[in-house]
């Protein structure tokens, strides 16, 4: 049987070759997933730490106002001490005291949680009592403890100044002065009076004798406890009673002060003021030279010029209207026109033949005499005022309360009458922690948050609190956004829709761009050195060195001209359209550049040199308004400081609006103005909103340059008052951030004001955030306005 071949039907066909599948897999790193693992790493570490760092100040910022007990701690020697428990830590102890530990290791009453991996642990405790030359914080070893009570009289008085005291309450007493005569015999120093409320314990104490023999007396009579007062404590309910009179007379006496004598006050300075303008009108009358032109033709003259300045304001219109707009001559005439007849009405103004009336002696004289009737009427009332205040002020000092620590010491009226009983009127609060329940540590929780939200600093800014401060922040930020965004917006505007893109417009923008990376200090110094001091000594006294009227009337007159120039060469530096640009005209256009240069400088040295401005508060000198650090000058200065990141950001939100949208308005009509207002700005608008967000939220936390130009440790006064003019820009304000570090670094008792250190900035935060907030919601809406479809 011969072998028979199977036909292959390629066998014409060469030989396919081997393929060869490869086991290999693609690594890793080709993939990406090492990377995006990391990266996804990264993004959670980031966030780890925000989400850590919040809850360390919430945590912290929350806990501040809760009622801490007090404890009454008894040591191995018999020392007795009462605070608030506020931290532990774990220590190394060394020499005699590492010695006494050890002994104390392992015996009987040994307080619980003494060591901690073998090593003591010791507590801090505040103390108070700041007043009587006592540590108000105390570091005390467990070791040493021999027991620990919480006594459910125990209390800490929050103190309007030298801060809390912390004792045991055993009585209130009235106390007065009285004459006891010489015929009376002798003084009974204790015993018992009549009062409404039954017969009280009294004592009584000789404090000087006159000379006929009567003794001034000081009585006591205990109100509320004995005079013993050992074991007993008062009773709480009358204690609130007479404290709630107390704060109510303390309130009004506040209320006179800030509310009649403030208003008083202020009529009095503004007659004194006036009385001092006068005298010096009188003064540069006096010293005066006269206007440029003699009287005789001062009124021709000003008549002729109102005619001059009404005939180039008609021909401006009539160039207008009439004459080609794309022309040189009438792009030129225009402006020019404009310009010379804009001098001339500054001439008008200022050279007006009643710009020189004269004050006499006899007008100075007269505005004294209603000065010092005005005066007298105001110093009876003032006078009236302070009688009431002394009747309600002596009422006050009667009520005195006895607070007594563990050495028998009671809570002085102040530092230099550690003999007086405290007022009860500087009692801020009672608290009384280990006999609160549950709704009454929420009760002093809230209306610590209430006070802290809505009342004044006090005891140099350790409690109290920060409505002032919160108040100076909110209108900081505000104007700060009312001052930037115009100014980003408009030199945005120009950057992308007008400027030329060129060398110059590049530079800009680098300059810009680096501006963002300036530390805030320089803005700070820039602020105080342009704002302060010499605009604001300028809008105070007016310029310091004032030119001669002939030589300030050259200088307006050059800047004039430049400005004429500058307009004339940069018309001729355009190129008729159609023309390629020559060199010429690149030269002519840096020559109108200069012009333009020239022009401002001679601008500007008019205005700072002019003899027509003498300030708006002369009268003042030397109490400075404006040129002093103030509202206005901070906001100003942090607008410069965040401006760069609103220019860039509206750039990009201009940028961003379709061409397809320009295109449209073009082909309806619209010119480029009306199609940047009714087209570009609406579509850029979120974009801006964007820049605004982060310049609120960098100017709102930013320290340096307002220790320079505006914040200060204390302003009672608010930027916003019930006086004329109402709203007062040039005050000085206070400030979170700075608030913060003046908590945190100088504060006389920097542990007691630690806990508001985390609180305050548990603040700042929610006040950005809230802002911040607002923003967003803000720029939503305008984006959901702005959607449109596509067809």
């Amino acid at each position: 049987m011969s072998d028979v071949q199977p036909i292959n039907p390629d066998r014409n066909q060469p030989p396919r070759a081997k393929v060869v599948i490869s086991s290999r897999r693609t690594p890793l790193s080709a993939r990406g997933e090492p990377a995006v693992w990391l990266l996804g790493l990264a993004l959670c570490l980031c966030v780890t730490l925000v989400v850590a760092l919040m809850a360390v100040i919430v945590r912290e910022g929350l806990r501040t106002f809760w009622p801490r007990p007090i404890e009454l701690v008894t040591l191995v020697g018999g020392e007795k001490l009462l605070g608030l428990p506020m931290q532990d830590e774990a220590f190394d102890a060394s020499g005699d005291e590492a010695k006494a530990i050890d002994a104390r290791r392992g015996g009987p009453g040994l307080t619980g949680g003494a060591f901690e991996e073998g090593r003591p642990v010791r507590r801090l405790y505040r103390v108070g009592n700041r007043d009587v030359g006592q540590e108000p914080f105390r570091w005390v070893t467990l070791a040493n403890i021999e027991s620990i009570e919480r006594p459910a009289d125990a209390a800490m008085l929050e103190r309007q100044e030298w801060g809390v005291w912390i004792g045991t309450p055993r009585a209130i007493v009235r106390q007065e002065t009285i004459k006891v005569p010489a015929a009376a015999g002798e003084i009974e120093k204790s015993g018992t009076i009549d009062t409404p409320d039954g017969a009280r314990p009294v004592t009584r104490e000789i404090v000087s004798t006159q000379s006929d023999g009567t003794r001034v007396v000081r009585q006591r009579v205990y109100v509320v406890g004995d005079v013993a007062g050992a074991g007993a404590s008062i009773d709480r309910g009358v204690f609130d009673r007479l404290h709630d009179e107390a704060i109510d007379r303390a309130a009004r006496i506040k209320s006179i002060e800030r509310d009649e004598i403030g208003a008083i006050n202020h009529e009095m300075e503004s007659w004194r003021l006036r009385v001092r303008k006068a005298e010096i009108e009188r003064d540069r009358a006096a010293n005066a030279r006269g206007g440029m032109l003699s009287e005789s033709l001062a009124l021709p003259a000003w008549i002729a010029g109102i005619c001059g300045v009404l005939l180039m304001s008609g021909l401006v219109v009539v160039l207008a209207r009439r004459s080609d707009h794309r022309s040189p001559a009438s792009r030129m005439a225009r402006p020019a026109i404009g310009v010379l007849a804009g001098v001339l009405a500054i001439w008008c103004a200022l050279e007006h033949p009643w710009s020189h009336r004269t004050v006499t002696d006899a007008d100075v004289a007269g505005v004294k005499g209603e000065a010092d009737a005005a005066l007298a009427k105001l110093q009876s009332a003032y006078d009236e005022a302070l009688g009431r205040i002394g009747e309600i002020r002596g009422l006050d000092e009667q009520y005195r309360v006895v607070v007594e620590d563990t050495r028998g010491r009671f809570a002085p009226l102040r530092q230099t009458a550690p003999d007086e009983p405290l007022m009860l009127s500087q009692i801020v609060r009672m608290v009384q922690p280990n006999d609160l329940g549950a709704g009454g540590k929420w009760g002093v929780y809230l209306s610590r948050w209430a006070e802290f939200l809505g009342g004044d600093p006090r005891d140099t800014n350790t409690a109290g609190g920060v409505f002032p401060v919160l108040f100076g922040t909110v209108s900081l930020t505000l104007l700060l956004s009312l001052l930037v965004v115009p100014m980003g917006v408009v030199a945005a505007l120009y950057l992308r829709e007008y400027a030329r893109q060129g060398v110059v417009t590049s530079f800009v923008r680098i300059a810009v761009n680096n501006l963002a990376g300036v530390p805030s200090i320089v803005y700070g110094v820039f602020g105080l050195g342009f704002f302060c001091y010499t605009l604001g000594q300028y809008i105070d006294q007016g310029p310091r060195a004032p030119a001669l009227r002939f030589d300030w009337w050259l200088t307006l007159g050059g800047g004039a001209l430049a400005a004429i120039s500058a307009i004339s060469v940069a018309v001729l530096a355009k190129p008729t359209p159609g023309t390629p640009s020559r060199g010429i005209h690149r030269a002519m256009a840096f020559a109108a550049g200069a012009c333009w240069l020239i022009a401002a400088g001679l601008g500007a040295a008019a205005v700072f040199r002019t003899p027509y401005f003498h300030g708006f508060f002369a009268e003042r000198a030397p109490n400075p308004v404006f040129g002093t650090r103030g509202l206005l000058w901070a906001s100003i200065t942090l607008a410069l400081m965040t401006l760069p990141v609103v220019i860039v950001a509206t750039e990009e939100a201009i940028a961003s609006v379709p061409r397809s949208m320009r295109e449209g308005s073009y082909g309806c009509g619209a010119s480029k103005w009306q199609t940047i207002r009714r087209i570009v700005l609406p579509g850029a608008m979120p974009g801006i909103m964007t820049g605004m967000i982060l310049a609120m939220a960098r100017g709102a936390g930013e320290v340096a340059p307002l220790m320079l130009v505006g914040a200060v440790k204390l302003a009672p006064d608010l930027p916003i008052s019930a006086s004329a003019p109402f709203v007062h820009l040039e005050r000085s304000f206070m400030h979170l951030g700075f608030h913060i570090y003046d908590l945190g670094f100088q504060s006389p008792d920097s542990e007691a004001a630690r806990p508001l250190v985390w609180t305050t900035t548990l603040l700042l935060i929610a006040v950005v955030a809230t802002l911040n907030v607002a923003a967003i919601w803000l720029r939503a809406s305008l984006r959901s306005r702005m959607k449109t479809g596509v067809f």
